[in-house]
């Protein structure tokens, strides 16, 4: 069983982070805890088990979703999306994708809200 702290460092974060990595197909995952740093997985393995991650961190400290392009860092320019990672109202970290697409990964979720494609989905896939 994984189980995430506010304290987990990166060793506890990597198996998961490399499944959500897989699961978006490939696109680069960032995961920290929230008093730890965390990892940064691309290609399909993890390439930094020290990733402080700015949007993490601020996604952190809001307690909500950010969509951003970061100015520094080694995703500087690129979208990404963060979530933070709450149990009992407590956010305990925040994992990040990387929007290498360029913006197509956003497009394709809007692509998926159209009415005649998300009438295959369930309702709960895209709320409104």
């Amino acid at each position: 069983m994984i189980t995430i702290s506010k304290d987990s460092e990166a060793k506890d974060l990597k198996e998961l982070a490399l499944s959500i990595h897989e699961l978006v197909n490939k696109l680069p995952v960032a995961m920290r805890s929230k008093e730890k740093p965390g990892v940064r997985v691309e290609k399909g393995k993890v390439v930094d088990e020290n990733y402080e991650g700015y949007v993490l961190k601020l996604a952190i400290k809001m307690k909500k979703s950010i969509k951003a392009t970061p100015i520094d860092g080694p995703y500087k320019g690129i979208p990404v999306l963060v979530v933070p990672i709450f149990k009992d109202d407590e956010v305990l970290g925040a994992i990040g994708v990387v929007d290498i697409t360029a913006g197509i990964f956003d497009e394709i979720l809007a692509i998926a809200r159209r009415p005649e494609i998300a009438k295959f989905l369930p309702e709960e896939a895209f709320p409104r």
